[in-house]
């Protein structure tokens, strides 16, 4: 036990990335089940109580979802750790498997991010319509990065925005009015949508051949 607590690669805990993996598959987890339950029910045919758990729902998907885009950062883990680079910046500690796994490790966003997001617009499509349901995404991303970055340089986790709200909201804003938070966000947010709707065409064009 004491050596799967101590297990690193590149002084990256193990139990780390098992423990990411299980934050990323949350959303995925929670809008697959959502999907069954809804059906093709829509909002006008849902009582009182269905319209609250539908919020609450997809309330907390979005609060974990930017764990799955979190992933795709992953790979600032590989040079981290390094004191000596060679001419091409490469960690002369590590070794050449450490850069493939750090890569595939990242990749697991892929996945789940596009699934979680795709998944909860054929929900709303279901229940709403099909405009709002291209709407969300476009909506949907931008938030993510903040709780990305929220994750990234301040360290909260998503349960905190219901311990620390006021705490994340201060630091939410603060990527507003800081030129180069500011610059960080928009250029993760075009990133994010490159990935989603680079990755969306690319499995509409597989779709469609098939």
């Amino acid at each position: 036990m004491q050596l799967l607590l101590t297990l690193s690669i590149n002084k990256y805990n193990v139990l780390i990335i098992f423990w990411n993996i299980f934050l990323a598959l949350i959303p995925c987890i929670v809008v697959f089940y959502t999907a069954k339950i809804i059906r093709n029910r829509k909002w006008n045919n849902f009582n009182v109580y269905d319209k609250i758990a539908f919020i609450l729902i997809f309330f907390f998907w979005l609060i974990v979802l930017p764990n799955t885009a979190y992933l795709f950062l992953i790979v600032r883990h590989l040079v981290n750790y390094c004191h000596h680079f060679d001419t091409y910046r490469v960690c002369a500690e590590g070794t050449t498997w450490i850069v493939i796994f750090f890569f595939t490790y990242a990749l697991i966003g892929l996945p789940t991010f596009y699934y979680a997001l795709n998944k909860m617009a054929f929900v709303f499509k279901k229940v709403f319509n099909k405009l709002i349901s291209l709407i969300l995404p476009i909506v949907v991303i931008p938030l993510t990065i903040i709780g990305v970055m929220l994750g990234l340089f301040e360290r909260f986790n998503s349960w905190d925005i219901l311990i620390h709200p006021f705490n994340i909201l201060r630091a939410g804003f603060g990527y507003f009015t800081d030129a180069n938070l500011f610059f960080n966000y928009l250029v993760l947010t075009l990133s994010l949508y490159l990935i989603y709707y680079g990755f969306d065409y690319f499995i509409s064009k597989i779709v469609k051949n098939d």
